[in-house]
């Protein structure tokens, strides 16, 4: 009987042990752990301050290891077991190794220090390269079969997800330039980052997390629309009926798509969106400065560039996505070290998704390379409609951002409308004059013999005829203020 006492207490003593490994094991056993945009191929933003979060067993020490340093680091993880390591990346180059030993080691392989942007929207800014069905990307083919995985252009795709609370990760893998990434990666975002790539000469990082059909305020916190009255928050609380599709509930994208990424260190961001907000353009243009300003904030890294598309032409009514293009043309002044890419020329009138991407990436990118990387000697901002004068029944307009002077390419100007007191707008004339050494455009119309207001191209849909001399086009603009109240020719404020 003692001996077989002894043999239980033994038996004990050992299950005891196995239960206690076996509970502890998340303290003291576990391996590291790091975020999806943390791994092999990445693309760290060079010369700057990067931050790599993970977690580990808790209170387990970590030593980090980058190969393009000799020295280390090593950090005690906190009782949740998370660790945030800070370390000063070089100028551009590599590739690099990073190594993690908690006891365990886990090794990021093939990673580049370069440039890193993020770019993010709805359809038009997911629209891959290689198009979707029934809709093509001009030239895609031809850039996808060029594409080569030694240049160097890593791309990281962010999983479509939604949460009524911020996550800490998303899903998602750096992968390299082969052709068969670059025909599934956003078509926007990597003519942005080709056209970077061949004038920096450095490695370009592209993050890329866009939801077709998504409004700004699914992209923003909820702590920023709490302060935004307009904006229903219960579904974040509770489960409510509702029409809207998931990525157009506020801050459901916010949470699994941006908010994951914030620890990620960015040169800047490009954005191409709008076209889901243009029922309400005057909400529009309270949301999209809080949006930057939102976005900047999670980030943490001050007023970094943000630079986006103007919606293009598109018959939704008759002036919503005028009236959307409106707010964009104005937010520029309202968002600090922002740019617009002005689409006028692109529109398609049967798809809401313009087949020549790579205009708009390219544009994207003279905003960058000027205004971000300080190159000089070309056009990156639009001409801009700046003042109007009237002389003898014409109205004069003239334009900032226009030293070259503007362009028809020598068709008829057709976008050009005029009106009097009445609020009635007709068609125009319109002629492109220099006098003086001074560039306008000469606007009138015989139905109208006192002008007061002139319209350029102010409809949901217009192919854009006006240009500057380097062919960035001019947004369709107003000189009035006044209510789009009518539908028909000779109402107020109405085309005729």
């Amino acid at each position: 009987m003692i001996r077989l006492q002894s043999i239980y207490a033994v038996f004990g003593k050992i299950f005891l042990s196995i239960c206690l490994v076996v509970f502890s094991w998340g303290d003291v056993s576990a391996k590291v752990s790091l975020p999806s945009i943390f791994g092999d191929n990445m693309v760290l933003q060079q010369n700057s301050e990067v931050k790599i979060p993970g977690t580990t067993g808790r209170g387990r020490k970590v030593r980090m290891r980058v190969s393009w340093s000799e020295k280390s680091q090593t950090i005690k993880a906190d009782e949740n077991g998370c660790f945030l390591f800070k370390v000063r990346t070089p100028s551009a180059g590599g590739p690099y190794k990073i190594t993690f030993d908690d006891g365990d080691v886990v090794v990021l392989e093939n990673i580049l220090i370069g440039e890193v942007w993020l770019c993010s929207g709805q359809s038009n800014m997911q629209m891959p390269v290689r198009g979707q069905l029934n809709q093509p990307v001009v030239g895609s083919n031809r850039v996808i079969a060029q594409a080569d995985p030694q240049v160097p252009i890593r791309m990281f795709t962010v999983q479509k997800a939604t949460a009524k609370s911020p996550t800490t990760d998303c899903t998602g893998s750096w992968v390299d330039n082969a052709s068969t990434h670059v025909a599934e990666f956003s078509a926007v975002g990597y003519f942005f980052g080709q056209y970077l790539q061949r004038q920096l000469k450095v490695p370009v990082g592209l993050i890329h997390t866009s939801w077709g059909a998504s409004n700004v305020q699914a992209w923003m916190s909820e702590e920023v629309l709490r302060g935004i009255p307009e904006i229903n928050l219960d579904h974040l609380t509770g489960d409510v009926e509702t029409k809207l599709l998931p990525q157009q509930l506020p801050c459901l994208l916010y949470n699994a798509m941006i908010y994951p990424l914030k620890d990620y260190v960015i040169r800047g961001a490009i954005w191409y969106q709008g076209e889901s907000n243009v029922q309400n353009p005057e909400l529009y243009g309270k949301l999209f400065p809080a949006f930057v300003s939102d976005l900047r904030s999670t980030f943490a890294q001050g007023d970094f560039p943000f630079y986006y598309a103007q919606i293009a032409p598109f018959p939704l009514a008759k002036y919503e996505s005028a009236r959307l293009r409106e707010v964009q043309m104005h937010s520029v002044k309202s968002i600090a070290r922002s740019g617009m890419a002005v689409l006028m020329d692109i529109g398609e009138q049967k798809c809401i998704h313009p087949s020549r991407k790579m205009e708009v990436g390219e544009r994207l990118a003279y905003w960058a390379l000027a205004d971000t990387y300080g190159k000089k000697g070309f056009d990156y901002a639009s001409p801009e409609y700046d003042s109007m004068e009237v002389v003898k029944g014409k109205v004069r307009l003239s334009f900032r951002n226009a030293g070259l002077g503007l362009t028809s390419y020598y068709q008829e100007l057709k976008n050009f409308e005029i009106a009097g007191e009445d609020k009635v707008f007709y068609p125009a004339k319109a002629y492109i004059m220099k006098r003086e050494n001074k560039v306008y455009v000469e606007v009138g119309s015989q139905s109208v013999a006192n002008p007061v207001a002139v319209r350029y191209a102010f409809k949901s849909f217009a192919v854009g005829d006006l240009f500057g001399v380097t062919g960035l086009p001019v947004s369709s603009f107003r000189t009035d203020d006044w209510e789009m109240a009518g539908e028909s020719g000779g109402q107020p404020g109405a085309d005729r």
